[in-house]
């Protein structure tokens, strides 16, 4: 439940997955079956190490899809022809366009508060088919502003992501709602720059509190529906 409703805010920074799309979390062992398939890797060492690059993905070690299969198959001592690495990769960025599906009240919300004349900016810990796909989704016209961690080779909860997202907004912190599902502590994070952090609820991260703890132990601002925002918030005068 919102309980910051007497407040009013002229920008709101949205996180992604888990937030404006769904956790993919539980589609990721299909994901690698596909891919390790398609290069003709052994899919149990395959997964294995891919799950170990995730850091890497994240943090902009790879800034293409090619590299990160590329280190993955190097690591296995593996080699690829040129024709299983084209269809790895559409396989991946096939598979990452699926995961950006709007939930169902984000592109409504978005476009309300757009109407309200609200700044919109995004903030999201990814990988680098994210920003590569980025143009493709219903959410490009929408969101003034996104920051990938991939590309910027920063990522939540460093409070410099924060900062980086406000002023590319060209917002101050105190004037700003931050939307997530509450990873890594980024709400907290959002806090301590001065943001007003919200947490969304997201059932699937009720059972991954090595990265989630942060939404069971949240005391602050709570919604169920990104349709609640609208509550928050009011014309730019």
């Amino acid at each position: 439940m919102i309980n910051e409703q007497s407040m009013s805010y002229g920008a709101v920074i949205f996180d992604l997955f888990g937030t404006l799309v769904d956790d993919f979390v539980s589609s990721t062992g299909q994901m690698n079956t596909d891919l390790a398939t398609a290069l003709h890797v052994p899919i149990e060492p395959f997964t294995r190490v891919w799950r170990q690059t995730s850091e890497m993905r994240t943090n902009g070690t790879f800034q293409t899809v090619e590299a990160s299969i590329e280190y993955v198959c190097g690591t296995l001592r593996v080699q690829v022809t040129a024709e299983q690495m084209m269809q790895a990769v559409q396989i991946r960025l096939q598979q990452i366009k699926r995961a950006l599906q709007p939930r169902p009240d984000a592109v409504p919300t978005l476009m309300r508060l757009k109407d309200r004349g609200c700044k919109i900016g995004l903030l999201s810990n990814c990988s680098i088919e994210i920003p590569i796909l980025w143009p493709e989704t219903p959410f490009a016209d929408l969101i003034d502003s996104a920051v990938f961690s991939s590309r910027e080779r920063l990522k939540k909860p460093d409070p410099r992501t924060y900062h980086l997202a406000c002023e590319r907004l060209g917002v101050i912190p105190e004037r700003c709602l931050y939307i997530a599902d509450g990873e890594n502590y980024e709400l907290a994070a959002a806090a301590s720059v001065g943001l007003h952090p919200v947490l969304i609820r997201n059932p699937t991260s009720q059972n991954r509190l090595e990265l989630f703890r942060e939404s069971i132990e949240w005391r602050g601002a709570t919604i169920q529906s990104l349709a609640e925002i609208l509550q928050l918030t009011s014309a730019v005068p």
